[in-house]
């Protein structure tokens, strides 16, 4: 486990227009810049699109095939899990699929370097 604060990034975010907190950014990395007086930093969504690719993607037990919608809700959304749309979970229209494993932990300290990269 890391030191200071941690960013858990829940895989089912992947199946849900209002997953990872709807697309805002989290209490978590709000309180880690307010707490080191560091300025908010804009571009949120971009952030969240790289750690999905670099983090939780390459970690998933499933194969997960991902879309980008520019949208205020999340804006990393599955296509497929093994090769079977899941778009309709979206809006909660079907019983979700369960990927594994449940969530990535990534260090906030983490978080904060691929935003100002």
């Amino acid at each position: 486990m890391s030191e200071g604060p941690v960013l858990r990034l829940f895989s089912d975010g992947l199946l849900s227009k209002w997953g990872f907190d709807d697309g805002d950014v989290p209490d978590v990395v709000w309180d880690f810049h307010e707490e080191r007086g560091l300025p908010q930093p804009d571009g949120w969504h971009e952030v969240l699109r790289r750690l999905v690719e670099e983090r939780l993607l390459p970690v998933l037990d499933q194969r997960v095939e991902v879309t980008f919608v520019w949208t205020s809700h999340n804006p990393v959304r599955a296509l497929t899990v093994d090769g079977v749309d899941v778009t309709g979970q979206w809006y909660g229209d079907e019983e979700p699929v369960v990927l594994s494993p449940a969530w990535v932990e990534v260090a906030v300290a983490d978080v904060v370097d691929a935003w100002r990269s």
